[in-house]
């Protein structure tokens, strides 16, 4: 199976949930005030917070903050902070700060089947090229790890909804808010031949994406969210990684694109080619194409011109920033999510960058674990 149940960690009961479940690693990047407010208020009770580094410590010693993580893990498995739900899937419901709920399920994924590489061809790719200046930290925590934490999320293309209509949830797991208005978060146990049932709606996705890709090798499941933590996993040599699957279908996933702002530098050029500090990119058929174009330009222009280039999220807050003086802005259009997996298939992954799915708020929150094998 391409995507299989696990035997899943959860907090035990009497373990403070809204404390122990905090957003991803690679969120709040540039905000360490973000985690060390967590960090407070936090304390001392048991949280995924303490089983990660967030990418805003990255100037950390990663050899230091590693042999703690680890020793935390070692210490929660020792003292009974986990319970344990064998043989299972979990589905999730997830009530985003608009109100809107995302629907997902957790089990692992089969890394046997997955490739980051440029011209992968494997069912299991990802979306955006991987940075590999950014795995070594994460392989240092990684390995010698006893447990790991899914931050990924990968992406089902399923207009019919056959995977999420398979699903029969069964016993209520969790049902709490989230820290820092990060939402609600349920899950409910998958198990037995309610699971039986999930398989068969894999297998049937699968042969439905190898009809369909005809004669491309097939994308099955496509990494929205947390691909170096994916490609981290494969690196160290581990044959599963826990990980929730979505549809990329459902209304809850927005896709947004990332804007370009070129800062200290001279703009007169800028103007004068596109007419204004502020240039609106059409949106076009081949739209890796046209990052890889608008990436050459800017790489192009401020060899020439000096500066810097940043990757802005929020179009208000890149036209903001492209008007200041020594400024621009590229404006990119959103990739329409629909062709997302074909524009994969045919033309491997975008470049880093390409685009962002949803807000920083909506990003996956941590609360299931998984024992790695010694």
């Amino acid at each position: 199976m391409i995507f299989c149940r696990a035997d899943i960690l959860l907090p035990a009961p009497g373990i403070e949930l809204e404390k122990w479940s905090v957003i991803a690693c690679d969120q709040h990047s540039s905000e360490p005030e973000y985690w060390d407010a967590l960090d407070e208020q936090i304390g001392d009770s048991p949280s995924a917070l303490r089983l990660m580094l967030p990418e805003a410590y990255l100037d950390r010693d990663a050899e230091t903050e590693a042999v703690k993580i680890h020793s935390v893990m070692q210490n929660y498995l020792d003292r009974g902070i986990f319970q344990e739900i064998p043989d299972s899937f979990i589905y999730v419901e997830r009530t985003l700060p608009s109100g809107v709920m995302r629907r997902g399920l957790i089990g692992m994924a089969d890394l046997s089947r997955y490739d980051y590489s440029r011209d992968s061809v494997s069912p299991i790719r990802a979306t955006e090229g991987t940075v590999e200046e950014r795995l070594p930290a994460r392989v240092r925590i990684r390995s010698g790890a006893v447990l790991e934490m899914p931050h990924v999320m990968l992406f089902v293309d399923d207009p019919l909804n056959h995977l999420f209509d398979s699903v029969r949830p069964g016993r209520k797991l969790y049902d709490f808010s989230l820290c820092a208005q990060g939402g609600h978060l349920a899950g409910f146990s998958v198990t037995g031949a309610d699971a039986d049932r999930v398989d068969e709606a894999f297998r049937q996705l699968e042969q439905e994406a190898e009809a369909k890709y005809a004669p491309y090798a097939p994308v099955v499941l496509a990494v929205g969210d947390g691909n170096h933590s994916l490609a981290t996993a494969k690196r160290c040599g581990d044959r599963y990684a826990l990980a929730e699957i979505v549809n990329i279908r459902d209304e809850s996933i927005t896709f947004e694109p990332i804007h370009r702002v070129l800062f200290d530098t001279d703009v007169s050029a800028f103007v004068e080619e596109f007419g204004s500090q502020i240039a609106r990119i059409p949106e076009e058929e081949d739209y890796a194409a046209m990052i890889r174009r608008i990436d050459a330009f800017c790489s192009s222009y401020l060899s020439r011109y000096g500066g810097s280039v940043d990757y802005i999220h929020n179009d208000d807050s890149a036209i903001e920033m492209g008007s200041r003086n020594g400024c621009a802005a590229l404006l990119l259009p959103a990739l329409k999510k629909e062709r997302l997996f074909e524009c994969i298939v045919k033309n491997g992954p975008f470049p880093k960058k390409s685009f962002s799915i949803g807000h920083a708020s909506d990003k996956r929150y941590y609360m299931e674990c998984r024992k790695l094998a010694d």
